[in-house]
């Protein structure tokens, strides 16, 4: 477990390249547009990379994954060091689709495994390696400034790779998955301690993907992501047009990724004891809160409110993995969620599509944020449904057994 959270803390590295992005263009002569697109081709292989990753590690080995999926990593940001020339297209390769291919690869390999090593506090073990994660730009962020403004993209990408590489190294020796007769004795005192409940069917993607549960848990994901995915890049020029000194606005995102890294861990492990869709039912019903503060205030409550959709980010991402297996089972949890994962792909795509669509029609961004609401409102409705479908059930599973 420890071996994983440390390979999967560098998967959050995407998330730094707005602070990449000024050098690359200045020494390139890319346009913004053109930096940009190493951002998105990252986040979107990185979905594919889960469902390959997924599929492997639930047929062979898990290990077999890590050691794939983070060598393609590595060699991704690697190579990104010596191919920041004029045309885009060679970087487009390594850093956005090996990056994302390899990261994803990794990451729901980690996740599955974790919680396959937990079968009855799948929330603790998920929520331990998603938080490695969610602590990347914390501490990557100050030391890619550093290493940027000493030496340019080239030397940080070098030496992110050298310690990327070393990551991939070590979580391939002493990353494994239990075999099957721990699982087996696993299951059975959790067979014991929680009776018929903890025994439920384990649906394979093509099996998930026929069911209404799956559409559901898509759509809760996707709409609750768009929310953030609207506020998070003016997070600080709002709040600075707004008149909120600058210094309060980037300290505010600075503790919007710490409570964001702790709603990873906390919230999942504490789904353990009083339910995930309690807990996701809190996360989204802040997130409507928040995002009708930011659609009304220009006071302090906008820099609370964007603190608090940086925890609500957390909270699904740091819920989703063991809600899913709750749902369809751990046996092929790692194909299940990169399926799932593609409500990512969906929102990353339509957040600047229609907050670019608002504004260019002249709305202010107040008109972004209503947008935002409306969204978070749909993302509670969609769970409410399948709260309720999931309650049918096991209704009639408990008929059945009677």
């Amino acid at each position: 477990m420890i071996s994983g959270a440390f390979a999967i803390f560098f998967t959050g590295y995407p998330h730094v390249w707005s602070i990449y992005q000024p050098y690359v263009m200045e020494q390139a002569g890319w346009t913004q547009g053109q930096a940009s697109m190493c951002f998105y081709l990252a986040l979107c292989t990185f979905v594919f990379g889960n469902i390959v990753g997924g599929r492997i590690q639930d047929k062979r080995s898990p290990r077999m994954v890590v050691f794939i999926g983070g060598g393609i990593f590595a060699a991704g940001i690697l190579l990104s060091a010596f191919l920041i020339v004029p045309s885009p297209l060679p970087i487009y390769l390594t850093y956005g689709v090996m990056q994302g291919f390899g990261q994803g690869m990794l990451y729901i390999t980690i996740i599955s495994t974790a919680q396959k090593w937990f079968p009855g506090r799948t929330g603790f073990a998920s929520g331990i390696v998603v938080t490695a994660n969610g602590l990347c730009g914390f501490f990557l962020a100050p030391i890619s400034r550093q290493l940027l403004e000493m030496g340019g993209a080239r030397l940080t990408f070098l030496v992110i790779g050298a310690a990327i590489t070393l990551s991939w190294l070590l979580s391939s020796i002493f990353f494994f998955a239990p075999d099957k007769k721990w699982r087996q004795e696993a299951e059975a005192e959790l067979l014991k301690t929680q009776g018929k409940a903890a025994v439920q069917k384990q649906y394979s993607s093509s099996e998930m993907m026929r069911t209404r549960d799956f559409y559901l848990l898509l759509a809760t994901m996707l709409c609750g992501l768009v929310s953030y995915f609207m506020i998070s890049p003016v997070s600080q020029t709002h709040q600075i047009e707004l008149g909120i000194p600058s210094s309060i606005a980037v300290g505010a995102v600075m503790i919007g990724s710490i409570v964001n890294a702790g709603t990873r861990l906390v919230l999942p492990a504490l789904a353990d004891r009083v339910g995930r869709v309690v807990c996701i039912k809190g996360v989204l019903a802040v997130s409507v809160a928040s995002m009708a503060v930011l659609c009304v205030s220009r006071s302090y409550a906008v820099t609370a409110a964007i603190i608090l959709m940086y925890g609500c980010y957390g909270g699904i991402m740091g819920s989703f993995p063991s809600f899913t297996s709750s749902i369809f089972g751990l046996e092929h949890s790692g194909e299940n969620y990169g399926f799932v994962m593609f409500g990512i792909v969906i929102a990353t795509i339509a957040a600047p599509a229609i907050t670019g669509v608002l504004t260019g029609r002249g709305y202010e961004m107040y008109a972004v944020f209503a947008a935002g609401t409306v969204f978070a409102v749909v993302a509670f409705i969609c769970l409410q449904l399948l709260n309720r479908q999931l309650g049918r059930k096991r209704a009639l599973e408990m008929e059945q057994e009677r």
